[in-house]
Protein backbone atom coordinates (compact mmCIF):
# COMPACT_ATOMS: atom_id res chain seq x y z
CA UNK A 1 0.00 0.00 0.00
CA UNK A 2 1.66 3.17 -0.98
CA UNK A 3 1.24 6.06 1.45
CA UNK A 4 0.35 9.45 -0.18
CA UNK A 5 2.30 12.48 0.42
CA UNK A 6 1.26 14.63 3.27
CA UNK A 7 1.04 17.65 0.97
CA UNK A 8 -1.17 15.57 -0.77
CA UNK A 9 -3.53 14.60 1.85
CA UNK A 10 -4.03 17.91 3.28
CA UNK A 11 -4.83 19.38 0.02
CA UNK A 12 -7.52 16.40 -0.68
CA UNK A 13 -9.04 17.43 2.64
CA UNK A 14 -9.24 20.80 1.96
CA UNK A 15 -10.99 19.78 -1.19
CA UNK A 16 -13.67 16.93 0.80
CA UNK A 17 -14.46 19.91 2.93
CA UNK A 18 -15.31 22.33 0.70
CA UNK A 19 -17.61 20.13 -1.57
CA UNK A 20 -18.79 18.91 1.56
CA UNK A 21 -22.68 20.90 1.18
CA UNK A 22 -22.84 19.27 -1.69
CA UNK A 23 -23.20 16.04 -0.60
CA UNK A 24 -25.60 16.72 2.10
CA UNK A 25 -28.79 14.55 1.87
CA UNK A 26 -27.39 12.65 -0.62
CA UNK A 27 -24.03 11.38 -0.04
CA UNK A 28 -22.71 7.90 -1.10
CA UNK A 29 -20.78 5.65 0.82
CA UNK A 30 -18.02 6.12 -1.44
CA UNK A 31 -18.01 9.76 -1.15
CA UNK A 32 -17.47 10.11 2.67
CA UNK A 33 -14.79 8.42 5.32
CA UNK A 34 -17.23 6.62 7.76
CA UNK A 35 -15.98 7.58 11.39
CA UNK A 36 -15.92 5.21 14.51
CA UNK A 37 -14.95 6.81 18.01
CA UNK A 38 -13.99 3.97 20.62
CA UNK A 39 -14.14 5.93 24.57
CA UNK A 40 -12.46 3.86 27.13
CA UNK A 41 -13.34 4.95 30.69
CA UNK A 42 -11.06 5.96 33.51
CA UNK A 43 -8.14 3.91 31.36
CA UNK A 44 -4.34 5.20 32.72
CA UNK A 45 -2.06 6.37 30.68
CA UNK A 46 1.08 3.05 30.91
CA UNK A 47 -1.96 0.75 30.38
CA UNK A 48 -1.55 -1.03 27.08
CA UNK A 49 0.74 -3.04 26.06
CA UNK A 50 2.15 -0.80 22.94
CA UNK A 51 3.84 1.14 26.41
CA UNK A 52 4.84 -1.89 27.81
CA UNK A 53 2.27 -3.13 30.35
CA UNK A 54 1.97 -6.57 30.93
CA UNK A 55 -1.88 -6.30 30.29
CA UNK A 56 -2.90 -7.92 26.76
CA UNK A 57 -4.31 -5.18 24.37
CA UNK A 58 -3.61 -6.67 20.91
CA UNK A 59 -6.31 -4.37 19.09
CA UNK A 60 -5.20 -1.20 20.50
CA UNK A 61 -1.57 -1.85 19.68
CA UNK A 62 -2.75 -2.51 16.31
CA UNK A 63 -3.99 0.59 15.98
CA UNK A 64 -1.22 2.57 17.32
CA UNK A 65 0.76 0.17 14.59
CA UNK A 66 -1.70 1.19 11.77
CA UNK A 67 -1.72 4.72 12.90
CA UNK A 68 -1.20 7.64 14.67
CA UNK A 69 -0.14 7.92 18.47
CA UNK A 70 -2.08 11.39 19.74
CA UNK A 71 0.74 11.81 22.48
CA UNK A 72 -0.92 15.24 23.39
CA UNK A 73 -4.42 14.98 23.79
CA UNK A 74 -6.11 16.43 26.36
CA UNK A 75 -9.58 15.20 27.88
CA UNK A 76 -11.27 16.88 31.18
CA UNK A 77 -10.22 15.15 34.23
CA UNK A 78 -13.69 13.57 34.94
CA UNK A 79 -16.90 11.88 32.56
CA UNK A 80 -19.95 13.67 31.48
CA UNK A 81 -17.23 17.06 30.72
CA UNK A 82 -15.17 15.07 28.59
CA UNK A 83 -18.36 13.73 27.07
CA UNK A 84 -20.15 17.04 26.36
CA UNK A 85 -17.39 18.46 25.01
CA UNK A 86 -16.48 15.89 22.50
CA UNK A 87 -20.63 15.77 21.71
CA UNK A 88 -20.27 19.74 21.13
CA UNK A 89 -17.19 21.02 20.26
CA UNK A 90 -17.46 23.29 22.92
CA UNK A 91 -16.23 24.61 26.63
CA UNK A 92 -17.98 22.53 29.01
CA UNK A 93 -17.78 25.48 31.24
CA UNK A 94 -19.74 27.48 28.92
CA UNK A 95 -22.33 24.49 28.85
CA UNK A 96 -22.51 24.11 32.86
CA UNK A 97 -21.17 20.91 32.98
CA UNK A 98 -17.72 20.69 34.07
CA UNK A 99 -16.82 20.38 38.32
CA UNK A 100 -18.32 16.91 38.15
CA UNK A 101 -20.50 14.57 36.25
CA UNK A 102 -24.18 13.95 35.75
CA UNK A 103 -25.56 11.73 38.63
CA UNK A 104 -28.48 9.23 39.14
CA UNK A 105 -30.20 11.92 41.18
CA UNK A 106 -29.46 15.30 39.07
CA UNK A 107 -31.97 16.47 36.13
CA UNK A 108 -29.52 18.63 33.96
CA UNK A 109 -28.20 18.25 30.73
CA UNK A 110 -26.53 19.82 27.63
CA UNK A 111 -28.73 22.76 26.66
CA UNK A 112 -31.48 21.54 23.95
CA UNK A 113 -30.15 24.04 21.57
CA UNK A 114 -26.50 23.08 21.55
CA UNK A 115 -25.82 20.92 18.25
CA UNK A 116 -24.12 17.56 18.99
CA UNK A 117 -21.64 16.04 16.71
CA UNK A 118 -24.05 13.00 15.07
CA UNK A 119 -26.57 15.66 14.16
CA UNK A 120 -24.13 17.39 11.95
CA UNK A 121 -23.16 13.85 10.60
CA UNK A 122 -26.63 12.87 10.17
CA UNK A 123 -27.63 15.79 8.46
CA UNK A 124 -24.62 15.32 6.08
CA UNK A 125 -26.59 11.83 5.01
CA UNK A 126 -24.42 9.42 7.13
CA UNK A 127 -26.34 6.64 9.79
CA UNK A 128 -25.71 7.20 13.25
CA UNK A 129 -25.24 4.90 16.07
CA UNK A 130 -23.89 4.70 20.00
CA UNK A 131 -23.69 1.79 21.73
CA UNK A 132 -22.42 1.75 25.37
CA UNK A 133 -22.52 4.56 28.31
CA UNK A 134 -24.28 8.04 27.51
CA UNK A 135 -23.74 10.15 30.74
CA UNK A 136 -25.53 13.48 29.94
CA UNK A 137 -28.37 13.26 30.58
CA UNK A 138 -31.13 10.74 31.56
CA UNK A 139 -34.38 12.70 33.12
CA UNK A 140 -36.13 14.31 30.05
CA UNK A 141 -36.26 12.65 26.36
CA UNK A 142 -34.99 15.61 24.94
CA UNK A 143 -31.75 14.56 26.73
CA UNK A 144 -31.35 10.86 25.43
CA UNK A 145 -29.40 9.71 22.50
CA UNK A 146 -31.84 9.47 19.85
CA UNK A 147 -32.89 13.09 20.42
CA UNK A 148 -28.93 14.19 19.56
CA UNK A 149 -28.70 12.97 16.30
CA UNK A 150 -28.94 9.30 17.02
CA UNK A 151 -31.01 7.16 15.05
CA UNK A 152 -29.51 3.90 17.28
CA UNK A 153 -28.91 3.69 20.59
CA UNK A 154 -27.85 0.10 22.54
CA UNK A 155 -26.64 0.80 26.40
CA UNK A 156 -26.91 2.60 29.30
CA UNK A 157 -27.72 6.47 30.31
CA UNK A 158 -25.39 6.24 33.52
CA UNK A 159 -21.92 5.77 34.58
CA UNK A 160 -21.02 3.03 37.58
CA UNK A 161 -23.85 0.77 36.09
CA UNK A 162 -23.13 -3.06 37.33
CA UNK A 163 -21.73 -4.62 34.45
CA UNK A 164 -23.70 -8.08 35.03
CA UNK A 165 -26.87 -7.10 36.78
CA UNK A 166 -27.31 -3.86 34.40
CA UNK A 167 -28.08 -1.81 37.66
CA UNK A 168 -27.43 1.81 39.21
CA UNK A 169 -29.31 2.53 42.64
CA UNK A 170 -31.53 -0.28 41.75
CA UNK A 171 -32.70 0.64 38.67
CA UNK A 172 -32.50 -1.50 35.73
CA UNK A 173 -30.32 0.65 33.04
CA UNK A 174 -29.78 -1.17 29.72
CA UNK A 175 -31.88 -0.32 26.80
CA UNK A 176 -32.50 -0.48 22.94
CA UNK A 177 -33.68 2.82 21.59
CA UNK A 178 -35.99 3.62 24.54
CA UNK A 179 -36.92 -0.19 24.84
CA UNK A 180 -35.85 -2.09 28.08
CA UNK A 181 -33.91 -5.17 27.48
CA UNK A 182 -34.28 -6.03 30.99
CA UNK A 183 -36.01 -9.62 29.92
CA UNK A 184 -33.10 -9.99 26.92
CA UNK A 185 -29.64 -9.35 28.60
CA UNK A 186 -29.50 -12.37 30.60
CA UNK A 187 -26.86 -11.22 32.88
CA UNK A 188 -24.21 -10.96 30.25
CA UNK A 189 -21.09 -8.39 30.91
CA UNK A 190 -21.90 -5.19 29.87
CA UNK A 191 -18.60 -5.09 27.53
CA UNK A 192 -19.27 -7.89 25.85
CA UNK A 193 -22.55 -6.85 24.71
CA UNK A 194 -21.29 -3.42 23.91
CA UNK A 195 -18.85 -5.01 21.51
CA UNK A 196 -21.26 -7.51 19.76
CA UNK A 197 -23.42 -5.24 19.18
CA UNK A 198 -20.82 -2.32 17.51
CA UNK A 199 -19.86 -5.56 15.17
CA UNK A 200 -23.65 -6.90 14.28
CA UNK A 201 -24.49 -3.03 13.86
CA UNK A 202 -21.52 -2.59 10.99
CA UNK A 203 -22.46 -5.65 9.22
CA UNK A 204 -26.51 -4.77 9.45
CA UNK A 205 -25.82 -0.92 8.10
CA UNK A 206 -27.24 0.46 4.96
CA UNK A 207 -24.02 -0.13 2.52
CA UNK A 208 -25.18 2.59 0.40
CA UNK A 209 -24.40 5.53 3.41
CA UNK A 210 -21.33 5.89 5.33
CA UNK A 211 -21.35 5.91 8.92
CA UNK A 212 -21.00 7.56 12.36
CA UNK A 213 -20.41 4.96 15.42
CA UNK A 214 -19.57 6.10 18.35
CA UNK A 215 -18.64 3.11 21.15
CA UNK A 216 -17.94 4.59 24.35
CA UNK A 217 -17.81 1.71 27.11
CA UNK A 218 -18.00 1.94 30.60
CA UNK A 219 -14.72 -0.23 31.45
CA UNK A 220 -12.25 0.31 33.26
CA UNK A 221 -14.32 2.48 36.00
CA UNK A 222 -15.87 1.09 38.48
CA UNK A 223 -17.80 -1.21 39.55
CA UNK A 224 -14.44 -2.82 39.46
CA UNK A 225 -15.83 -6.42 37.76
CA UNK A 226 -14.76 -8.88 34.52
CA UNK A 227 -15.48 -11.96 33.78
CA UNK A 228 -13.73 -14.85 35.87
CA UNK A 229 -11.50 -16.17 33.34
CA UNK A 230 -10.15 -12.40 32.54
CA UNK A 231 -9.45 -11.65 36.22
CA UNK A 232 -7.42 -15.34 36.62
CA UNK A 233 -5.24 -14.61 33.38
CA UNK A 234 -4.24 -11.45 35.16
CA UNK A 235 -3.35 -13.52 38.60
CA UNK A 236 0.30 -12.88 38.39
CA UNK A 237 -0.27 -8.92 38.72
CA UNK A 238 0.09 -8.04 42.28
CA UNK A 239 -2.99 -7.19 44.05
CA UNK A 240 -1.12 -4.16 45.74
CA UNK A 241 1.05 -1.18 44.82
CA UNK A 242 4.55 -0.85 46.45
CA UNK A 243 3.51 1.29 49.25
CA UNK A 244 1.18 -1.71 50.07
CA UNK A 245 -2.37 0.06 49.10
CA UNK A 246 -5.27 -2.53 48.31
CA UNK A 247 -6.62 -2.17 45.01
CA UNK A 248 -7.80 -3.69 42.12
CA UNK A 249 -4.87 -4.43 39.76
CA UNK A 250 -6.27 -7.96 38.54
CA UNK A 251 -9.82 -6.84 37.30
CA UNK A 252 -8.54 -3.63 36.31
CA UNK A 253 -6.31 -5.66 33.50
CA UNK A 254 -9.17 -8.11 33.27
CA UNK A 255 -11.56 -5.21 32.66
CA UNK A 256 -8.59 -3.76 29.61
CA UNK A 257 -8.30 -7.13 28.10
CA UNK A 258 -12.29 -7.22 28.23
CA UNK A 259 -12.35 -3.83 26.31
CA UNK A 260 -9.46 -4.57 23.88
CA UNK A 261 -11.26 -7.54 23.15
CA UNK A 262 -14.93 -5.94 22.15
CA UNK A 263 -12.76 -3.29 20.06
CA UNK A 264 -11.13 -6.05 18.10
CA UNK A 265 -14.35 -7.46 17.21
CA UNK A 266 -15.64 -4.11 15.62
CA UNK A 267 -11.98 -4.12 13.80
CA UNK A 268 -12.92 -7.24 12.18
CA UNK A 269 -16.13 -6.49 10.93
CA UNK A 270 -14.79 -3.82 9.52
CA UNK A 271 -12.01 -5.54 7.90
CA UNK A 272 -14.89 -8.49 6.60
CA UNK A 273 -16.98 -5.71 4.91
CA UNK A 274 -13.70 -4.22 3.03
CA UNK A 275 -14.16 -0.85 4.38
CA UNK A 276 -11.05 -0.47 7.18
CA UNK A 277 -9.50 1.95 4.32
CA UNK A 278 -12.63 3.91 4.46
CA UNK A 279 -12.83 4.42 7.92
CA UNK A 280 -11.46 6.73 10.13
CA UNK A 281 -11.10 5.33 13.70
CA UNK A 282 -10.31 7.27 16.90
CA UNK A 283 -9.72 5.82 20.49
CA UNK A 284 -9.40 7.95 23.92
CA UNK A 285 -9.78 7.73 27.51
CA UNK A 286 -12.43 10.35 29.04
CA UNK A 287 -9.73 11.12 31.62
CA UNK A 288 -7.16 9.92 33.06
CA UNK A 289 -6.74 6.24 35.31
CA UNK A 290 -8.35 6.45 38.64
CA UNK A 291 -6.12 6.04 41.82
CA UNK A 292 -8.64 3.51 43.54
CA UNK A 293 -8.86 0.91 40.28
CA UNK A 294 -5.55 -0.04 40.10
CA UNK A 295 -4.71 2.58 37.07
CA UNK A 296 -1.20 3.34 36.01
CA UNK A 297 -0.36 6.83 34.52
CA UNK A 298 3.58 6.62 34.94
CA UNK A 299 5.78 8.47 34.21
CA UNK A 300 2.85 11.59 34.38
CA UNK A 301 1.84 12.84 37.63
CA UNK A 302 -1.39 12.04 39.29
CA UNK A 303 -4.71 10.74 38.60
CA UNK A 304 -8.62 10.97 37.45
CA UNK A 305 -10.10 14.15 39.11
CA UNK A 306 -6.81 15.87 39.22
CA UNK A 307 -5.42 18.42 36.38
CA UNK A 308 -2.11 17.38 36.50
CA UNK A 309 -1.03 15.30 33.49
CA UNK A 310 -1.89 12.08 34.77
CA UNK A 311 -5.81 13.03 35.13
CA UNK A 312 -5.78 14.83 32.11
CA UNK A 313 -3.42 13.40 29.12
CA UNK A 314 -5.15 10.40 28.03
CA UNK A 315 -4.36 7.44 25.39
CA UNK A 316 -5.17 8.56 22.05
CA UNK A 317 -4.91 6.58 18.64
CA UNK A 318 -6.02 7.95 15.31
CA UNK A 319 -5.99 5.47 11.93
CA UNK A 320 -6.79 6.45 8.83
CA UNK A 321 -5.10 3.96 6.22
CA UNK A 322 -3.42 6.23 3.35
CA UNK A 323 -4.65 9.56 5.58
CA UNK A 324 -2.07 9.27 8.53
CA UNK A 325 0.87 7.80 9.10
CA UNK A 326 1.32 4.24 10.70
CA UNK A 327 3.11 4.05 13.60
CA UNK A 328 3.85 8.32 14.32
CA UNK A 329 3.67 9.81 16.99
CA UNK A 330 1.89 12.93 17.18
CA UNK A 331 3.26 16.11 18.95
CA UNK A 332 0.20 17.85 18.18
CA UNK A 333 -2.10 19.21 21.09
CA UNK A 334 -5.40 17.90 21.09
CA UNK A 335 -8.19 18.54 23.00
CA UNK A 336 -11.94 16.45 23.02
CA UNK A 337 -13.42 19.46 22.36
CA UNK A 338 -11.38 19.59 19.15
CA UNK A 339 -12.73 16.23 18.11
CA UNK A 340 -16.10 17.35 16.40
CA UNK A 341 -15.04 19.94 13.95
CA UNK A 342 -11.79 18.25 13.15
CA UNK A 343 -13.69 15.05 11.99
CA UNK A 344 -15.90 16.92 10.15
CA UNK A 345 -13.48 18.62 8.22
CA UNK A 346 -11.86 15.28 7.42
CA UNK A 347 -14.83 14.24 6.21
CA UNK A 348 -16.03 17.19 4.45
CA UNK A 349 -18.75 17.35 6.57
CA UNK A 350 -20.08 21.26 7.68
CA UNK A 351 -20.24 21.94 11.45
CA UNK A 352 -23.56 23.67 11.22
CA UNK A 353 -23.43 24.98 14.36
CA UNK A 354 -25.58 27.96 15.65
CA UNK A 355 -23.12 29.27 18.34
CA UNK A 356 -19.09 29.76 18.00
CA UNK A 357 -17.91 26.06 19.16
CA UNK A 358 -14.31 26.58 20.91
CA UNK A 359 -12.90 23.59 19.64
CA UNK A 360 -10.59 23.87 16.48
CA UNK A 361 -10.12 21.76 13.37
CA UNK A 362 -6.53 20.68 13.75
CA UNK A 363 -6.89 18.39 10.63
CA UNK A 364 -4.21 19.74 9.00
CA UNK A 365 -1.87 18.93 12.01
CA UNK A 366 -2.82 15.24 12.33
CA UNK A 367 -2.49 14.53 8.52
CA UNK A 368 0.74 16.63 7.92
CA UNK A 369 2.98 15.43 11.18
CA UNK A 370 3.57 18.92 11.80
CA UNK A 371 1.58 20.28 14.67
CA UNK A 372 -0.23 23.72 14.14
CA UNK A 373 0.85 26.20 16.98
CA UNK A 374 -2.05 26.72 19.29
CA UNK A 375 -2.43 30.00 20.69
CA UNK A 376 -5.13 30.75 22.50
CA UNK A 377 -5.37 29.29 26.50
CA UNK A 378 -6.38 25.46 27.46
CA UNK A 379 -8.56 24.77 30.79
CA UNK A 380 -9.18 21.89 33.08
CA UNK A 381 -11.00 21.89 36.13
CA UNK A 382 -12.63 19.58 38.58
CA UNK A 383 -13.88 19.26 42.02
CA UNK A 384 -12.86 16.31 43.85
CA UNK A 385 -16.35 16.22 46.10
CA UNK A 386 -15.04 13.90 49.11
CA UNK A 387 -11.82 16.21 50.11
CA UNK A 388 -14.10 20.02 48.88
CA UNK A 389 -10.72 20.23 46.75
CA UNK A 390 -10.87 22.17 43.03
CA UNK A 391 -8.37 21.55 40.91
CA UNK A 392 -7.78 23.57 38.28
CA UNK A 393 -4.96 24.19 35.35
CA UNK A 394 -4.21 26.18 32.42
CA UNK A 395 -2.02 25.14 29.54
CA UNK A 396 -0.71 28.36 27.63
CA UNK A 397 2.53 29.75 25.42
CA UNK A 398 4.32 26.69 26.74
CA UNK A 399 3.85 26.83 30.61
CA UNK A 400 1.20 24.97 32.72
CA UNK A 401 -0.15 26.57 35.92
CA UNK A 402 -2.05 23.68 38.17
CA UNK A 403 -3.65 25.52 41.13
CA UNK A 404 -5.23 23.19 43.93
CA UNK A 405 -8.29 24.73 46.14
CA UNK A 406 -8.57 23.40 49.64
CA UNK A 407 -11.58 24.29 51.19
CA UNK A 408 -12.01 23.37 55.06
CA UNK A 409 -15.15 24.93 56.19
CA UNK A 410 -14.15 28.80 56.81
CA UNK A 411 -10.31 28.41 55.67
CA UNK A 412 -9.20 28.14 52.13
CA UNK A 413 -5.48 27.47 50.73
CA UNK A 414 -4.70 28.07 47.21
CA UNK A 415 -1.18 26.14 45.83
CA UNK A 416 -0.11 27.12 42.68
CA UNK A 417 2.38 24.75 40.39
CA UNK A 418 4.11 26.19 37.48
CA UNK A 419 5.86 24.17 34.42
CA UNK A 420 7.39 24.17 31.33
CA UNK A 421 5.26 21.26 29.99
CA UNK A 422 6.86 20.29 27.04
CA UNK A 423 9.96 20.21 28.36
CA UNK A 424 8.72 18.87 31.57
CA UNK A 425 5.58 16.35 31.04
CA UNK A 426 6.07 14.85 33.84
CA UNK A 427 5.76 18.02 36.06
CA UNK A 428 8.91 17.32 38.33
CA UNK A 429 9.99 21.06 38.47
CA UNK A 430 8.10 23.42 39.75
CA UNK A 431 9.01 27.44 38.17
CA UNK A 432 6.05 28.89 40.76
CA UNK A 433 8.50 30.35 42.75
CA UNK A 434 10.50 31.85 40.25
CA UNK A 435 7.96 33.15 37.95
CA UNK A 436 5.34 34.62 40.11
CA UNK A 437 4.42 37.15 37.02
CA UNK A 438 3.51 33.86 35.05
CA UNK A 439 1.42 32.64 37.74
CA UNK A 440 0.02 35.79 38.16
CA UNK A 441 -1.19 36.28 34.61
CA UNK A 442 -2.43 32.38 34.28
CA UNK A 443 -4.08 32.50 37.84
CA UNK A 444 -6.17 35.41 36.21
CA UNK A 445 -7.08 33.72 33.04
CA UNK A 446 -8.29 30.51 35.43
CA UNK A 447 -10.39 33.32 36.94
CA UNK A 448 -11.76 34.86 33.73
CA UNK A 449 -12.45 31.32 32.66
CA UNK A 450 -14.36 30.02 35.50
CA UNK A 451 -16.24 33.16 35.31
CA UNK A 452 -18.29 31.61 31.80
CA UNK A 453 -19.76 28.98 34.25
CA UNK A 454 -23.64 29.29 34.16
CA UNK A 455 -25.19 29.31 37.61
CA UNK A 456 -27.73 26.57 37.15
CA UNK A 457 -24.81 24.17 35.89
CA UNK A 458 -23.74 21.06 37.73
CA UNK A 459 -22.16 20.48 41.13
CA UNK A 460 -21.12 17.88 43.44
CA UNK A 461 -24.02 16.05 44.58
CA UNK A 462 -22.27 12.57 46.44
CA UNK A 463 -25.75 11.71 47.03
CA UNK A 464 -28.67 12.41 46.67
CA UNK A 465 -31.24 14.53 48.64
CA UNK A 466 -33.70 11.88 51.00
CA UNK A 467 -36.83 12.79 48.90
CA UNK A 468 -35.16 11.58 46.05
CA UNK A 469 -36.12 7.92 44.79
CA UNK A 470 -34.73 6.23 41.62
CA UNK A 471 -37.46 4.43 39.11
CA UNK A 472 -37.38 0.85 38.60
CA UNK A 473 -36.08 0.93 35.17
CA UNK A 474 -34.58 3.77 33.84
CA UNK A 475 -35.69 3.15 30.27
CA UNK A 476 -39.22 4.26 31.82
CA UNK A 477 -38.30 7.85 33.42
CA UNK A 478 -37.76 10.17 30.82
CA UNK A 479 -40.99 8.99 28.88
CA UNK A 480 -42.48 9.58 31.95
CA UNK A 481 -42.15 13.05 32.31
CA UNK A 482 -44.40 14.05 29.24
CA UNK A 483 -44.33 17.23 27.84
CA UNK A 484 -41.89 19.74 28.31
CA UNK A 485 -42.23 23.36 27.54
CA UNK A 486 -40.07 25.04 25.21
CA UNK A 487 -37.83 27.82 25.42
CA UNK A 488 -35.24 29.21 27.62
CA UNK A 489 -36.43 29.00 31.03
CA UNK A 490 -33.15 31.34 32.34
CA UNK A 491 -34.39 33.89 29.69
CA UNK A 492 -36.32 37.86 30.76
CA UNK A 493 -37.73 36.32 34.12
CA UNK A 494 -34.90 34.76 35.82
CA UNK A 495 -37.13 33.70 38.92
CA UNK A 496 -35.35 36.19 41.39
CA UNK A 497 -39.15 38.02 42.63
CA UNK A 498 -37.83 41.24 41.46
CA UNK A 499 -40.32 41.65 38.78
CA UNK A 500 -39.23 45.42 38.71
CA UNK A 501 -35.92 43.97 36.79
CA UNK A 502 -37.62 41.15 34.66
CA UNK A 503 -36.25 41.82 30.79
CA UNK A 504 -32.95 43.54 32.40
CA UNK A 505 -30.77 40.44 31.53
CA UNK A 506 -27.93 42.89 30.87
CA UNK A 507 -27.98 44.79 33.81
CA UNK A 508 -28.30 42.05 35.86
CA UNK A 509 -24.89 40.04 34.22
CA UNK A 510 -22.95 43.01 34.79
CA UNK A 511 -24.23 43.74 38.44
CA UNK A 512 -23.31 40.11 39.10
CA UNK A 513 -19.61 40.17 37.21
CA UNK A 514 -17.12 37.57 37.34
CA UNK A 515 -19.00 35.37 39.82
CA UNK A 516 -20.48 33.19 36.96
CA UNK A 517 -23.53 34.19 34.26
CA UNK A 518 -26.74 34.61 35.15
CA UNK A 519 -28.02 34.08 31.38
CA UNK A 520 -26.72 30.70 29.93
CA UNK A 521 -23.66 30.97 27.69
CA UNK A 522 -23.19 34.96 27.78
CA UNK A 523 -19.97 36.96 27.57
CA UNK A 524 -21.43 40.36 29.38
CA UNK A 525 -19.25 41.59 31.82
Amino acid sequence: MVRSPSHIVIAMSFAIAAAGPLFAGAVRAADRPNVVIFLADDMGWADVGYKGSPIETPSLDRLAREGTRLERFYATPVCSPTRAALMTGRDPMRLGIVYHALMPWHHHGVAFDERFMPQAFRDAGYQTAMIGKWHLGHTFPEHLPNARGFDHFYGHLHTAVDFFEHTIQGGYDFQRNGESLKSGDAGEYATTLAGREAARWIRARDTDKPFFLYVPFLAPHSPMQAPKDLIAKYAFIPEKTPNQRPLDRRINAAMIDSLDQAIGWTLDALDQEGIADDTIVLFFSDNGGSASNGSSNAPLRGFKLQTFEGGIRVLALARWPNQLAAGALSDQLMTVADVFPTLASAAGVPVGAAKPIEGHDVWRGLASGTPIERKDPVFFTCETPIEDIYHHAVIHAGWKLVQIEDHVLERLTLTNYLFRIREDPNEEHDLSAKHPDVVADLSARIHGWRALHPLGGTGTALVPHPGWRPPRDWADLAPAMGEIQNGDVSGEDLGMGLPQLQGIKEQLQRAYGDRGRLIYDSDLD
